[in-house]
């Protein structure tokens, strides 16, 4: 169904608005100049040939190997591919298919910027042009395969979220082609049928819950059915945008997944709100006013040096000044004035940034690409913009930037020496699957230099990835060697008067059950730092903090192993004891320079124990394409410890000391403090030339009984099944055995039925008196198997090569340590490649066979066990994976596929599914 040529509403604006945006456009500095800039961009790119193909993503592709930073995207140059750092270029086929990801969102949001043009400008070389890429992929997309993906189905790309930005564009465009009454109406309907339609049916197949990319499936969905007049499916997508709206967004604004997902997630949600509102659908006023509020929610974590924090997945360094960042908030400043936006964009437009490219020309739609930070104008701005902003700004007002509380992510922010020196607390929401083990999480910053660091995450595809994710990549404490498990810190405390401010915050380890109490206090030449944690037995605690230790002092450096996971980033491990020390560390500079210099700064901790501790310290591999950096951890035993950390913010730190309820401080030429935790909160008293104040710090929370009995609860025991073994004899074996079918099947682009309905026979042999549990899997398959040649690198992503290949995932809790083991078994000629996946191989071995006609194939797991009467907690997943792909077709789940897709499932499993069974001895 094509859309009415005379509907009074467009998918963004009512044709009356539209007619109004055309008459102020006759304006040549309407808007800054906005139209005319664009308009030359779009003339000068017209010759620009539609990409043709599909991208694809492995490991090392748009990168320099060299230098580890993304390759340059020119849309002119699909086969030679420059890096910005050191200027090699790569002509490699690899690069280029992932140059088409960028090409194709490109060439979409030209498309979009040529249908706005044409329709206000009556350009038509404009109109020409958004008609030549929507024939174009009209008569392509179909061709495509939608295989080998590695996020989501699609055709153009290997991630549905990019299809759903790049449908978004050209249904946008071809709306405002069918409401200009350009073009021919078959020509139009030939569109949604060969593009429109099986793209939205296509991403309606693959909803991924409270994901930001599940925002641009729903606005392209929102997009896509009132193209094609279908009730059913708007109704569905502005269902999922209410969902995202509530749960992504917080009550403050913030975008559940860190400053740089906020971003790329609220501006999915500016196009799924006007799309909704634009079709008459009624969205819950206080969302909107949660949405309204978001559009000034990173701009309040803002760091000194103009960039935004690198928390969770973010990227590391990403400057304010992107073109994209000014059309977003004058987008904002659109919707809803407010003081913290003009803020914003008086700090966007500020004159002092030195002028250089912007890189819209070679913008890939909505994907992030950023750039160092440059002078912005209204003439910078987007499509977007031309639609939406004010034809003329309110008057912006420059404001220094103030500390910030923001309860609903769970992060404080303060700021001194106008806003020159910056403290974070990161207590609060979790971040899920973009989140980080960083709870309690402190960062420190000047203008100039990083104290104490987060360094985001590089590339999704590099091992570097598993450094980065784990918590001793971040200034939070740490259980025996193990990143924290997911749960959310809560908020005790919070006060802010003149120059000085507090936080104290709590979070509960939910593996180990450490429960960990973290108080800052921000004053103007000091910050203390105390953690407090408690456990029910004995424990090591580690307290890292991103930092290099420079002059090694009076310690006796011994070697020494962290006995973590991330030893692969780690060299120079030593340690020395210590209870008290006077440290010069040294920070890392701003990625981002401003009106100052970046240089590496050195700063002075005192740090203090409670009970005997050891400090160690290692080199690290540092932020994404950049130095490499160090640590220094405090490790405490025990169960319960203190440590309190003094930094000199501004001026030398004096004469420190610690006692058990109070810390003193003094700073050379600002005085002497002492600070006392009170029953109503933070009691701090200032000397100075014979004179002193005491001021008291308040804000105390009352813990909800909802959060007391969080802490409290143990977690839930699944329950075990039971199977008795008779008799006595030791070749008296039980088989339990268990059938996996549909259900247990995580498909990717093919359903179960399409991929040949494989099934698997799974279950343990045990015997009374054998000292071995064996497990095996019978795999039946409508093909013969294929067990891919060992490789020593995975080409495509961060996985194991063995996850796309037939073969068996065994995954169990060991019998000795209590830790998750997983493995995975490939056979290989007469033998079977075992590689771990996490934990330890903990003695296990495996053996296989294969049927007579080739179509099954078993493998045998064995390993030690206590014996009967023993919980076995155990999971196995099969890989399936036909000599024709690429990537994994699908896998069995044991536990259960639970509606999960195959997509980033690779050779580990949590344990929060696993299968509880016992054996029970039964005398016959």
């Amino acid at each position: 169904m094509v859309a009415d040529a005379g509907a009074e509403v467009t998918l963004f604006l009512s044709l009356e608005a539209l007619g109004r945006r055309k008459t102020q456009l006759r304006d040549p500095a309407a808007i800054g100049g906005l139209a005319s800039s664009l308009q030359r961009e779009l003339h000068d790119a017209l010759d620009v040939p539609v990409p043709d193909g599909k991208s694809r993503l492995t490991r090392n592709a748009g990168r320099c190997v060299r230098c580890a930073v993304l390759l340059t995207f020119d849309p002119r140059s699909p086969y030679a591919h420059t890096c910005p750092s050191c200027g090699t270029v790569y002509t490699d086929q690899v690069h280029h298919e992932w140059w088409l990801m960028n090409g194709h969102l490109w060439t979409a949001e030209q498309c979009t910027r040529a249908a706005v043009l044409a329709y206000l400008l009556d350009d038509a070389r404009a109109g020409a042009r958004a008609d030549e890429i929507l024939a174009t992929y009209t008569a392509r997309y179909l061709t495509w395969p939608n295989r080998d993906n590695a996020l989501g189905p699609t055709r153009p790309f290997f991630s549905t979220y990019l299809e759903s930005i790049w449908l978004l564009h050209l249904a946008t465009a071809l709306d405002l082609r069918i409401a200009a009454g350009d073009g021919t109406r078959s020509t139009h309907s030939e569109a949604i049928d060969r593009i429109i339609a099986p793209s939205a049916a296509l991403i309606a197949g693959f909803d991924e819950g409270r994901s930001n990319r599940q925002v641009w499936h729903a606005a392209a969905l929102l997009a896509a059915s009132k193209l094609l007049g279908d009730s059913a499916m708007q109704k569905r997508a502005a269902e999922s945008l209410v969902t995202l709206l509530r749960t992504g967004l917080h009550s403050d604004g913030s975008w559940y997944e860190g400053e740089n997902y906020h971003l790329f997630a609220h501006r999915g949600l500016l196009s799924g709100v006007t799309l909704a509102e634009r079709a008459g659908i009624e969205l819950p006023a206080d969302l909107i006013n949660r949405f309204e509020t978001g559009f000034a929610a990173p701009f309040r974590t803002m760091l000194p040096d103009g960039t935004f924090p690198a928390r969770r997945d973010s990227q590391y360094g990403v400057a304010l000044r992107q073109y994209r960042t000014a059309d977003w908030a004058e987008c904002g400043v659109a919707r809803r004035d407010s003081p913290e936006l003009r803020a914003a964009l008086s700090s966007l437009y500020a004159t002092w940034p030195a002028d250089g490219d912007t890189h819209r020309w070679s913008s890939s739609a909505d994907a992030e690409r950023n750039h160092p930070g440059v002078r912005l104008r209204r003439s910078d701005c987007s499509w977007r913009a031309l639609l939406f902003a004010r034809i003329d700004l309110p008057e912006l007002t420059d404001a220094t930037p103030h500390s910030e509380l923001l309860e609903g992510q769970g992060l404080a922010v303060f700021r001194r020496n106008a806003g020159k020196f910056w403290v974070g607390l990161d207590y609060g929401d979790p971040g899920d699957g973009h989140g980080h083990p960083d709870r309690l999480n402190l960062v420190i910053a000047t203008q100039n230099s990083r104290w104490l660091d987060d360094v985001g995450t590089g590339s999704y595809t590099s091992p570097t990835l598993n450094w980065y994710r784990s918590s001793m990549a971040h200034n939070a404490p740490m259980v025996n060697g193990r990143d924290q498990g997911e749960a959310r810190g809560m908020l005790l405390a919070y006060d802010e008067r003149r120059d000085a401010g507090w936080v104290s915050a709590e979070f509960v380890d939910p593996a180990s059950r450490v429960r960990f109490v973290r108080t800052v206090v921000v004053m103007a030449d000091h910050v203390v730092d105390e953690i407090i944690w408690s456990s029910e037995m004995d424990v090591t605690v580690d307290i890292p903090m991103q930092a290099q230790l420079h002059g090694l002092g009076n310690f006796s450096w011994k070697p020494f192993v962290p006995g973590t996971s991330q030893d692969m980033a780690m060299s120079e491990i030593l340690a020395a004891p210590v209870s008290e020390c006077r440290l010069t560390l040294r920070g890392l500079p701003s990625p981002v320079e401003g009106k100052g210099s970046s240089e590496l700064t050195d700063f002075e901790c005192a740090l203090f124990s409670g009970e005997p501790a050891m400090l160690w310290r290692a080199a690290t591999i540092g932020p994404p394409a950049g130095r490499p950096s160090a640590l220094v951890a405090l490790r405490q035993t025990g169960t319960t410890g203190r440590s309190v950390r003094v930094f000199a913010a501004s001026g030398t730190l004096g004469d420190t000391i610690v006692t058990h309820d109070a810390v003193h401080v003094a700073i050379t030429d600002t005085g002497a403090y002492e600070h006392r935790r009170t029953d109503s909160g933070w009691r701090v008293k200032r000397s100075r030339d014979g004179l002193s104040e005491s001021f008291e710090l308040g804000g105390v929370r009352e813990i909800l009984p909802s959060h007391k009995a969080m802490v409290d609860e143990k977690p839930a025991q699944m329950e075990a099944a039971h199977f008795p073994v008779v008799g006595d004899a030791p070749d008296n074996f039980v088989i339990s055995a268990s059938m996996l079918g549909e259900s247990n099947y995580r498909p990717t682009e093919e359903s179960w039925l399409e991929a040949g309905a494989p099934t698997a026979q799974v279950g343990f042999k045990v015997g009374p008196r054998d000292p071995k549990l064996y497990f095996y899997a019978t795999v039946s398959l409508n093909r013969p198997p294929f067990f891919a040649p060992a490789r020593a690198e995975n080409s495509l992503d961060n996985e194991l090569a063995d996850v796309n290949s037939d073969g068996v995932q065994f995954h169990w809790r060991s019998f000795v340590t209590g830790e998750w083991n997983s493995v995975l078994a490939v056979p290989d000629g007469d033998d079977v490649r075992l590689a771990v996946t996490s934990g330890s191989a903990d003695g296990i071995s495996a053996t296989w066979l294969e049927d007579a006609i080739g179509r099954s194939y078993t493998i045998w797991f064995e390993l030690p066990w206590p014996g009967l009467g023993t919980v076995v907690e155990h999971d196995c997943i099969i890989n399936e994976c036909p000599a024709d792909r690429e990537r994994r077709r699908g896998q069995l789940v044991m536990s259960g596929a639970r509606g999960e897709f195959a997509y980033l499932r690779g050779a580990r499993q949590s344990p929060e599914y696993a299968l509880h069974v016992v054996f029970d001895p039964v005398q016959s």
